[in-house]
């Protein structure tokens, strides 16, 4: 509840208002008519989890789909997230949501969505990167012009891909604060009503969205992530978050 009070104080003082002037009636009125989503996280690694408790605390269903469900490392994070989390086998959460959050690594995409099965109709979310170290410095390993989010496209061609939560830390997800300003999500899909849903998702995490054009562009999202790890490499102890700000052309 500490992020959703944080959250609506900045709501406020972004209108104007103080907090005294807060109306609960009228959040609540707002939690109403907002739908929730049934969200299948495949994996429990870092992104997953974080985004799984955000995502949980703001009302959404979550289902870790995981290889090892009943182990007590999963199930204590079922504990953490909250608001009845389940979690079951990677194929058994996909079929059981409306939406599919893929934060495996580049080299098990393949393997991960066939393990999914048909996910026809599904919204999947990439937030996968691939990197390999030149002189130091993170590269393509591949043709960077060939991005993840199309190659999750071609081996679901029945899904909705949008790619999105792959130009930050997981850190940065959890805790917003830590860059002690606006952080963007850039989003990048074929379908606009998708690309809102996601956005919806973003915005739950106390981020901003911005539309960033069709899966293709997905290429300059990776590229995004290198250009951020590299920094990083050739500066240690120091990090930056994307804020891109539009103005008129």
């Amino acid at each position: 509840m500490k992020r959703l009070r944080q959250l609506s104080l900045l709501v406020l003082l972004a209108v104007g208002l103080g907090p005294l002037q807060f109306n609960p009636a009228a959040k609540l009125a707002a939690q109403t008519e907002r739908s929730f989503e049934t969200i299948a996280i495949i994996g429990t690694g870092n992104v997953g989890s974080t985004l799984g408790k955000i995502w949980a605390e703001a009302g959404h269903t979550i289902i870790y789909g995981s290889r090892t469900p009943l182990s007590s490392r999963v199930q204590n994070l079922l504990i953490e997230t909250g608001n009845a989390a389940t979690a079951t086998s990677q194929a058994a959460a996909a079929r059981q949501a409306e939406i599919i959050l893929i934060p495996v690594p580049p080299t098990a995409i393949a393997e991960v969505i066939a393990t999914l099965g048909d996910l026809t109709g599904k919204l999947v979310i990439d937030p996968t990167n691939y990197w390999e170290f030149e002189a130091g410095y993170p590269v393509s390993p591949r043709d960077p012009r060939a991005s993840l989010a199309e190659e999750v496209q071609a081996l679901a061609p029945g899904a909705t891909v949008v790619k999105a939560f792959n130009t930050l830390n997981y850190m940065v997800m959890e805790d917003p604060s830590r860059s002690a300003g606006p952080v963007t999500v850039p989003i990048a899909g074929n379908d606009a009503l998708a690309k809102q849903r996601v956005a919806r998702l973003v915005e739950d995490v106390g981020l901003e969205p911005l539309d960033v054009g069709p899966l293709q562009a997905a290429e300059y999202l990776e590229e995004m992530l290198r250009l951020a790890l590299g920094f990083r490499e050739l500066n240690p102890g120091a990090a930056f978050d994307y804020y891109l700000r539009v103005r008129p052309n």
